[in-house]
């Protein structure tokens, strides 16, 4: 398989087979540098969650609430382009050391929300894990990287990635209804859909909403089930996985990885990620919430 050629997920020996390739951007995301100054697949840049793909910061929908996970804009994602050397044109490849891929689908999600071309933007299954499980080499040596002069131009927010907390109440209130559609799945902790573990001004659910962990679309050897397993998953919860709209968790990162499950594996392309997730729903006082 060729670059073009690639989907979404890629495996570690397409990756090695590529690594040489000037047209393909290697991306180690995570929550700090320790794993990858220790060792990252060779060539990769690194990226910090909280620095390039989900940012500190209040919004006035949810007031004076701090937050940790807002949505960059289009010019923040460019810029964090340019300074891992993406020029256009380029393949980017996401991957991370969390063990379950969350952190690289919130790149990959980003990316494909500002309409960088699908085709050109990839995951690698089961991330740093399954690459050293494979045998396969890293180095603690950093890429000498040049900003690229020339970017990928973004586009603006491409709607059918992305709900809004608008676009989720009409779909609660959908599924709220007795024998209505099964619109909405949380895939927190069972204690956050409880209400027993609360992480904004208030704790519980969106109404009519749908459980399940999304570490549960994940296998055992880190990589992502696939689609007949996803499909499995959901009706084996009662949800019916063509009815579905929207995933969310707190801050969008899991709801990504679910959202990935959903319409890029299982072909459920109706699905969105609700982004924003309980940061601005249990923030805002206007919103419902059933415990």
């Amino acid at each position: 398989m060729s670059v073009a050629e690639a989907g979404p997920l890629v495996t570690g020996e397409w990756l090695a087979a590529r690594l040489e390739e000037p047209d393909l951007h290697v991306v180690h995301v995570s929550l700090d540098r320790q794993a990858y100054d220790v060792g990252h697949v060779p060539g990769a840049v690194f990226s910090d969650l909280h620095v390039d793909l989900a940012k500190p910061g209040t919004r006035p929908q949810t007031g004076a609430a701090r937050r940790q996970y807002i949505v960059p804009t289009r010019d923040e994602t460019a810029e964090a382009l340019q300074r891992w050397g993406v020029a256009s044109g380029s393949h980017v490849v996401f991957y991370d050391d969390a063990g379950q891929g969350r952190h690289a689908i919130r790149g990959y999600w980003l990316l494909r929300l500002y309409r960088f071309p699908k085709d050109r933007v990839h995951v690698l299954d089961g991330g740093l894990n399954a690459w050293q499980a494979e045998g396969r080499p890293t180095t603690a040596a950093e890429p000498a990287t040049q900003p690229a002069t020339t970017t990928e131009p973004l586009g603006e927010r491409d709607p059918a990635l992305i709900a809004t907390a608008e676009q989720v109440l009409v779909w609660s209130r959908e599924a709220a209804t007795p024998g209505g559609p099964t619109r909405l799945l949380d895939v927190r902790l069972v204690d956050e859909f409880l209400g027993t573990d609360v992480r904004a001004a208030r704790g519980g659910r969106v109404p009519g909403a749908q459980h399940r962990l999304f570490a549960d679309f994940v296998a055992p050897d880190g990589r992502l089930r696939p689609a007949a397993e996803i499909r499995a998953i959901l009706e084996g919860t009662g949800v019916k996985p063509d009815e579905l709209r929207a995933t969310y968790c707190q801050g969008g990162i899991r709801a990504a990885l679910a959202w990935f499950s959903l319409s890029e594996i299982a072909g459920l392309t109706e699905v969105r990620n609700y982004a924003e997730s309980w940061e601005e729903w249990g923030n805002r006082p206007d919103l419902p919430v059933e415990r």
